[in-house]
């Protein structure tokens, strides 16, 4: 739905709303107002963001003062290319019930070309195969292990997952408990209180198949919008109390799969953010040398 006519600063026609939708869900955020319906000076601004990203007016221009046809017609067509990334038959939608606490409260949005990577993790639990039980977990995709898909996340939201990777990284959620190292159950995560220590468990196939699905669809949906996904990460890599997650299994089942396929990188031998771990050697061999 475009304009017929601009729009100028303090317009309150029905298509204002739409327009500062279409720029939230484009990563322009709007943290004063929000999608209020009113033209004011925080619409303009991520209007005349957009316009520059679309190379629709150049980055030392003023201030649009109304939203013109041309710029509305471009919204839509940006707006209509959110879907673009490949089919959505069999993710389960859950973002608009999703309570969205996790979200960045500084930076709750970002463009499309600051999304640069997918970070891995396991749930150390079993959440289970109902939506409504992954409404308390903070992270963009949650994949349980009958291989269902849920999404809680806009891709273009920062969510509190990973650390210091949150402002470029769209996370994963792999329901399970998995041992630091396969084959090695004193690195499985215990909970304090358990009578009997739990096992590692298996990764089913359909898990790890719609976990590979996810990350092509990720990186195929910010490649339509003008961003590119260049890393996978694990959670280990910026948190050290996170030395487990998601493990070995999941690591060289799916992390090493998107570096092979993909042509992602985990950021080399020696790559950390904030107090996070390197990759160790039993989940690459690459990396000689680095501990678990």
């Amino acid at each position: 739905m475009s304009v017929q006519a601009p729009l100028k600063k303090g317009s309150e026609d029905p298509y204002v709303a739409i327009a500062q939708q279409q720029l939230i869900a484009l990563g322009y955020g709007l943290p004063r107002f929000g999608a209020d319906g009113v033209l004011g000076d925080e619409t303009l601004s991520a209007y005349g963001a957009f316009l520059v990203s679309r190379g629709l007016r150049a980055a030392t221009d003023e201030q649009p003062k109304a939203i013109t046809p041309a710029g509305s017609a471009a919204l839509d067509v940006a707006f209509a290319a959110l879907n673009q990334g490949g089919s959505t038959s069999n993710i389960i939608d859950e973002r608009a019930n999703h309570p969205h606490a996790g979200r960045s409260v500084s930076t709750p949005y970002r463009l499309w070309s600051k999304i640069t990577a997918v970070v891995l993790h396991q749930t150390a639990s079993n959440i289970g195969e109902k939506p409504a039980r992954w409404h308390s977990v903070p992270i963009h995709f949650c994949i349980t292990r009958a291989g269902k898909v849920i999404q809680l996340y806009d891709l273009t939201e920062i969510c509190n997952h990973a650390n210091g990777l949150n402002r470029s990284s769209v996370g994963i959620e792999i329901d399970g408990w998995y041992a630091g190292i396969e084959g090695q159950p004193k690195t499985l995560w215990q909970p304090k209180g358990l009578a009997t220590p739990r096992q590692p468990m298996d990764l089913p196939t359909l898990q790890a198949d719609a976990v590979k699905a996810t990350v092509q669809w990720i990186a195929n949906t910010v490649a339509a919008n003008g961003g590119m996904v260049t890393h996978i990460h694990p959670h280990r890599q910026s948190s050290k109390d996170r030395q487990s997650d998601p493990g070995s299994l999941i690591w060289q089942t799916v992390g090493l799969w998107a570096q092979n396929t993909l042509g992602l990188s985990d950021g080399g031998a020696a790559f950390t953010v904030g107090n996070g771990r390197t990759i160790p050697e039993d989940w690459d061999v690459r990396y000689t040398g680095n501990r678990y």
